[in-house]
């Protein structure tokens, strides 16, 4: 049970930590190719940035559970 829960979490780490990579190397568009405004890439870049941090701490809080 534990192990499934990290490694749920560990895959959606791994997804919003490469939107924060896609973001960070100014490859973050649109479906129609249209490339974001400064405004809405930098709340997409809060939003990511918080939820790898957000899942890391879940991560170590169940790995310490059953360590």
């Amino acid at each position: 049970m534990a192990s499934e829960r990290v490694l749920f979490w560990q895959k959606k780490l791994a997804e919003n930590q490469q939107i924060l990579d896609l973001i960070d190397a100014g490859q973050c568009q649109m479906r129609n190719d249209d490339v974001l405004d400064e405004q809405t890439t930098a709340e997409m870049r809060g939003w990511a940035a918080r939820r790898v941090e957000e899942y890391a701490m879940r991560i170590a809080e169940w790995s310490c559970r059953w360590a």
